[in-house]
């Protein structure tokens, strides 16, 4: 579904991404892991339009998407949910909803995708007349990501979802990645819960100052030595 290859980006003259190759294929949760400042926001942005390559390529569904403007990423079915999750903090969860779904505000079943995002985030029911601004952590990530389901994305990038939530609220996280998986949508995820992101995911890539240096499935990944050491504290 995605390739990338020898994908490189800078800012200001420094190369923050360098010759990065992956591959997500279609019904895949695929980690990328690393060091802060090792490039994996960096290459999720790019993917996204948000950062203009200096080299390399991006395929999705077997088109070039590397010079198209972010929006024109996400009409092609790529949503990218920010480390900072990016919500409407003084607009209503419903009204955060509505504007994920901004793209098809010409058709009629536009908020076809907001049933699916409340069975998966069921609190966000509970609280769709309240502010963006006055839920957790965990609920603005879980609105985050529900606003992202709304533009009907085929592939769902994440940047560290479960970064400033409480450790109860995390499991429900992942649990929900994994079931957004189960509904046909592929997930590409960066993540520094680097076990709990194993344990759902199906392939893993290891980013080092801009490059990827180990790539393998989840269980090649989770026993290599070297990563059970730098990443998981083993």
């Amino acid at each position: 579904m995605l390739a990338v290859r020898d994908l490189s980006t800078a800012y200001g003259g420094l190369i923050a991404l360098s010759q990065a190759t992956i591959d997500v294929g279609e019904g895949e949760i695929v980690c990328v892991a690393g060091a802060n400042g090792a490039g994996k926001s960096t290459l999720l942005k790019t993917i996204a339009g948000m950062e203009r390559p200096s080299a390399g390529s991006v395929e999705f569904r077997g088109q070039r998407i590397d010079r198209l403007a972010p929006h024109l990423v996400t009409q092609r079915g790529v949503a990218y949910v920010p480390e900072n999750r990016r919500l409407f903090p003084r607009l209503s969860v419903e009204d955060n909803l509505r504007l994920g779904s901004y793209l098809f505000r010409g058709k009629a079943d536009r908020e076809a995708p907001r049933d699916l995002a409340l069975q998966l985030f069921p609190r966000l029911g509970e609280r769709l007349k309240q502010r963006a601004e006055t839920l957790s952590g965990g609920e603005q990530q879980m609105l985050a990501i529900a606003r992202a389901l709304m533009t009907r994305p085929k592939l769902l990038m994440l940047d560290e979802p479960s970064q400033g939530i409480m450790p109860k609220l995390v499991d429900e996280i992942f649990a929900s990645v994994s079931a957004i998986r189960d509904r046909g949508v592929t997930v590409l995820i960066v993540e520094q819960r680097l076990t709990e992101c194993l344990e759902i995911a199906d392939r893993a890539y290891v980013l080092q100052t801009g490059r990827v240096t180990m790539s393998g499935s989840a269980a090649e990944i989770s026993g290599n030595a070297e990563v059970r050491k730098a990443y998981l504290g083993l």
